[in-house]
């Protein structure tokens, strides 16, 4: 009789434990399903702003390397980098994939005085500007980051579930942009001049170069690193350049004009600025018709950008037919 009774209690005891055993596993599965490796959980954070502070600098005929100009990041002026910010909204038409929308601010600088190749630093232009943009552009995640799972729940070997927490994720951007430029230069007595006014390589004079404006368009391509510190913060670092439209950023494109119609025809300061030359090279004339920038070759401009990013969670989704509700588990 005592065994009997005590069999009993034993069944009891594993009818219990099978139960618990099986109601865990139907829980936890339900609540994983819910969490970030479900297909449909990213859409609970379509909207994303960025804030974002760094560094911008030039590319173009003025300025430059102790060289010959060359194209693209050789020819970087690491000493002329400035402040820049970001703000930008993206929204997740995928898991992998946003359409974004940016504004940026930039300046950037040029001068031939730092450069040690002597046909740049005797032309001696020189130019600052203000970059005012607003872009709109792809953000592609090749490489997804991953933050784990709701609610941290771990197998009874005491690892998470859910894929392993790989935080950083990479991605690859590119749109198209457009943006205000103003480029001017410091005048022998110290003061800043607007460069467009003074068309400097005869712009819209006989036989001069077409006149610019303060707008062009750009293309932006660029590289970037993810880092989440939670489901809804993370940062990012992302180097960009802009591939332009125009070779007036830094107002030095074609040939050097007549200083005398310049005089004439526009006044001021407009015949020093198109050749402020040193004098220094005996053999080297800077004379109307001569080479003062390559037409060939339009400017671009560069940021690094290190951002704050902040998922908004939108608080109902409907993933495919059923609307599903964050609850939380305990056991």
């Amino acid at each position: 009789m005592y065994f009997s009774n005590l069999s009993k209690s034993i069944m009891k005891l594993i009818k219990a434990f099978l139960t618990y055993v099986t109601l865990s596993f139907v829980l936890g599965s339900a609540v994983y399903a819910q969490g970030f490796y479900n297909r449909n959980a990213w859409k609970k954070h379509r909207h994303e702003l960025n804030i974002g502070l760094g560094v911008s600098n030039f590319l173009g005929e003025v300025g430059g390397r102790d060289r010959v100009g060359s194209n693209f990041i050789w020819d970087l002026e690491f000493s002329k980098t400035n402040f820049a910010a970001q703000f930008n909204y993206q929204y997740y038409l995928g898991q992998k994939l946003a359409l974004r929308t940016s504004f940026t601010y930039g300046k950037v600088i040029g001068d031939d005085a730092l450069t040690a190749e002597i046909f740049r630093h005797n032309r001696n232009l020189s130019f600052q500007s203000t970059i005012l943009e607003a872009g709109i552009g792809f953000e592609y995640q090749f490489l997804k980051e991953k933050i784990g799972n709701n609610y941290n729940l771990k197998s009874s070997t005491g690892k998470k579930l859910g894929a392993k927490s790989l935080s950083i994720g990479m991605y690859v951007t590119a749109g198209v942009a457009g943006f205000y430029y103003n480029p001017k230069a410091v005048a022998p007595d110290g003061s800043l001049v607007a460069l467009r006014p003074l068309r400097t390589e005869g712009q819209g004079l006989p036989n001069g170069a077409d006149e610019y404006g303060k707008f062009s368009v750009a293309i932006p391509v660029g590289f970037g690193v993810r880092k989440s510190l939670n489901r809804t913060i993370g940062l990012k670092f992302e180097l960009t350049h802009r591939f332009t439209f125009t070779d007036y950023i830094d107002d030095a494109s074609t040939s050097y004009y007549d200083p005398s119609v310049l005089a004439t025809e526009v006044g001021g300061l407009s015949p020093y600025f198109s050749n402020p030359q040193l004098g220094e090279l005996w053999d080297l004339t800077t004379a109307p018709g001569q080479q003062r920038g390559d037409p060939t070759d339009r400017d671009g401009y560069m940021f690094f950008m290190a951002s704050l990013y902040i998922k908004l969670e939108t608080k109902q989704k409907f993933y495919g037919r059923h609307k599903v509700r964050r609850v939380k588990a305990s056991f």
